[in-house]
């Protein structure tokens, strides 16, 4: 009797063994299963994503002409240290505006770097100003200032002169009238003035898109860049008038 009993008892370990191995047989089949349906998902929501413009694999022909016509501007503006004649000045206006009315053809995802480099190059071009003054010895800054300010009077010519163009029907023909020729577009010493030059090449824009390029330009800088920028705004707005020219207002 015992022996059969030991018999019996030794014989359930046996029995159970393939119904204890049973579960994780079953789990390693279906992982596969949950895998390919969570590859699938990722599939779907990367084409989606490519569908809708927000994954790209190269930039855009329309960005990459942009950032061509940015980089000759900054060589024209930033690297050379600026117009000397209204005739380079008016070319530049002509540049920015082009650059601004491709900015305003593209699709809105694709604006904000672009404007982030235009914003970017008149910040560097600002740097660069202040830079020049400060580093001028103090007897020598008056004439920093002068040309600096020579600069911006040929700016603000040539933006009153764009802008007498697009308020002329025959645009054109008035454009070639004034271009080059001072006599054709003197400023009227209107306190109205856009220098691009100094207020960062946003002459051509609204008065929002100002505003956001000197909140940017100011979460940019440190505050000991800030104390620069102010000090020289001073010394340029003191100059000017003692040249008999009219304030810049503030930027």
């Amino acid at each position: 009797m015992s022996s059969a009993s030991r018999r019996i008892n030794t014989s359930f370990p046996t029995a159970s063994a393939p119904a204890n191995r049973s579960a994780p047989d079953g789990s390693a089949r279906a992982w596969p299963r949950y895998a390919a349906v969570l590859l699938l998902l990722g599939l779907i929501s990367f084409g989606i994503a490519w569908l809708l413009g927000w994954i790209q694999f190269t930039t855009d022909p329309r960005v990459l002409e942009i950032r061509l016509l940015q980089e000759n501007l900054r060589q024209q503006f930033v690297a050379s240290g600026g117009p000397t004649t209204l005739l380079q000045a008016q070319e530049g206006v002509r540049d920015m505006e082009l650059i601004q009315e491709k900015i305003k053809s593209l699709p809105k995802d694709l604006r904000p770097e672009v404007e982030r480099n235009t914003g970017g190059m008149f910040q560097s071009a600002m740097r660069l100003r202040i830079k020049a003054y400060f580093g001028t010895p103090p007897a020598n800054r008056p004439a920093e200032l002068d040309r600096q300010i020579n600069q911006e009077e040929l700016m603000r010519k040539a933006w009153e002169a764009s802008r007498a163009v697009a308020s002329t029907p025959s645009g054109r023909t008035a454009s070639s009238e004034t271009s080059g020729s001072p006599q054709g577009s003197t400023g009227t010493g209107s306190t109205d003035n856009r220098g691009g030059s100094s207020r960062g090449g946003t002459g051509g824009g609204t008065e929002e898109t100002r505003n956001k390029w000197r909140k940017s330009m100011i979460d940019r800088t440190t505050p000991e860049q800030r104390a620069e920028y102010v000090e020289y705004r001073r010394a340029m707005e003191e100059r000017r008038k003692q040249l008999g020219l009219p304030t810049m207002g503030p930027r």
